[in-house]
C-alpha cells in the first residue's frame, strides 16, 4: 500500500473515528459549546508505541490564538482564536485533534466557523509520524511526516495547495504550548515563519 493510500485511509478513519458533535458543521456553535462538559478525550494505550505520548499529552480542550506575519515581513498585531480538542482514538494508538475557529463559545464574531481535523499515528518502524488533515473550507487532503526531535514535534509535508511546509510544536507543558508554521521557497533549504501559535489549556 502506497503512502498516498495510507493517508486517505487515516482522514476516513478520522471521520469514523471523530466523537459526535465534533466534526459535524450542521451543528449550532451553542449546540458545540454544551459538549465541552462532556468531553473525553480518552487515554494512551499501552500497548501502543510510547512515542504516541508526545502529542498525546496535548488531550484535552485548548484555547488558542494566533498571528501571522504581514507581507512587509512584519508581525500583525491583531490575533485570532480558535479551540483546539484533542483526543485519543483506534482504543488509544493514535490522536486526532479537530480545530473550531472562532471559538464555540464566541457568539460575538460574525465569521463564518472554520473546521478541520487531523489524525496522527506513529509508526515505530519508520520512527515518525504518519499524519493527514483535511477542513471544511479547502475540502482537500494535506499530509505531513513528523518526527520527536529534542521535546518538539516537526511535521513537514505539503499543504493542501502543494506548498511545502513545517509546522513545530514546541515548549509543549501540562497547560500550555507553541507552535509555528514555516515555509520554503527552495525545498527545505531555508525556512520563513509566517504563522505562530500558543495554545492554552482549557480542559
Amino acid at each position: 500500500m502506497n503512502r498516498n493510500s495510507i493517508s486517505h485511509m487515516l482522514i476516513v478513519i478520522a471521520l469514523l473515528a471523530a466523537p459526535a458533535g465534533y466534526a459535524g458543521q450542521s451543528q449550532s456553535a451553542s449546540t458545540q459549546a454544551t459538549t465541552q462538559k462532556d468531553f473525553a478525550p480518552g487515554r494512551l494505550n499501552p500497548s501502543a508505541p510510547p512515542e504516541t505520548e508526545m502529542l498525546g499529552q496535548l488531550a484535552g480542550i485548548w484555547l488558542v490564538e494566533q498571528t501571522v506575519r504581514n507581507r512587509d515581513g512584519s508581525w500583525s498585531d491583531k490575533k485570532t482564536y480558535a479551540e483546539w480538542r484533542w483526543y485519543y482514538i483506534l482504543d488509544g494508538h493514535a490522536v486526532q485533534d479537530d480545530w473550531i475557529a472562532p471559538p464555540p463559545d464566541d457568539t460575538s464574531s460574525k465569521a463564518p466557523r472554520f473546521f478541520g481535523t487531523n489524525i496522527r499515528i506513529y509508526t515505530p518502524e519508520e520512527k515518525q509520524w504518519m499524519m493527514a488533515w483535511i477542513d471544511t473550507s479547502g475540502r482537500r487532503l494535506a499530509t505531513y511526516t513528523a518526527v520527536n526531535e529534542g521535546g518538539k514535534v516537526i511535521m513537514t509535508g505539503h499543504e493542501a495547495s502543494g506548498r511545502m511546509a513545517r509546522n513545530t510544536f514546541y515548549n509543549i507543558t501540562k497547560d500550555s504550548f507553541d507552535w509555528m508554521k514555516e515555509w520554503t521557497t527552495d525545498e527545505g533549504k531555508t525556512w520563513f515563519a509566517v504563522s505562530r501559535i500558543h495554545g492554552t489549556r482549557r480542559k
